[in-house]
């Protein structure tokens, strides 16, 4: 049965702020907002950079990966509505350890950290807003967790697919194989066994 859709984080926000900010909050969380057309395979944070940016996408995919000696290992899958950032990097300032690149032509707003952190330090509903993210963010891991933890590779297999966010022939298999903590020929043969009726 195919997941039901839920509110996406982009969504989640633009509403949320609709509600909870005062005109003129609302009008410079606009003006900080600065509108990118990326294409496919654009690196935004390569390994050893600062993460600048925080990313809203509104159409397309991205991915964060790290090295695992000469084979990249995919940590990160979002699509459309989806906020992204290397979060420690963002969050802390600090070189990165992982890489932020663009696996379809993508569009949407970003934000800078400086303007992130004067947005967030001057309005207590701005700041609710971040928490909020922060909180759906860790959430969102410690279900990722549970995932790996309870499930078997082919039923972390059909979770995923079954899933409205699921890039399933949208990006190539083996940067979902490495997401799901498999190599691309047995996230294939996962594939063959599982009754796509049922989750897609």
């Amino acid at each position: 049965m195919k997941a039901t859709a839920e509110l996406k984080p982009l969504q989640r926000l633009l509403e949320a702020s609709a509600i909870m900010l005062s005109e003129p909050m609302k009008e410079q969380f606009r003006d900080s907002l600065k509108r990118f057309m990326i294409p496919k395979g654009r690196i935004l944070v390569d390994l050893g950079q600062v993460s600048r940016c925080l990313y809203f996408i509104e159409k397309g995919a991205m991915r964060t990966y790290y090295l695992r000696g000469s084979e990249d290992i995919t940590s990160l899958l979002v699509s459309d509505g989806d906020i992204v950032c290397i979060a420690e990097s963002f969050l802390l300032q600090k070189p990165s350890n992982d890489v932020l690149e663009t696996l379809e032509d993508t569009i949407g707003y970003s934000i800078s950290y400086d303007a992130y952190r004067n947005l967030v330090n001057q309005d207590l509903q701005m700041a609710g807003l971040a928490v909020q993210l922060l909180e759906q963010h860790l959430i969102n891991f410690t279900d990722r967790v549970k995932v790996f933890k309870y499930l078997s590779v082919e039923q972390r297999v059909a979770h995923y697919i079954s899933q409205p966010s699921s890039l399933l022939r949208r990006i190539p298999d083996h940067y979902i194989a490495t997401y799901l903590g498999t190599t691309a020929a047995t996230f294939s043969r996962c594939l063959k066994t599982i009754n796509m009726d049922k989750v897609l």
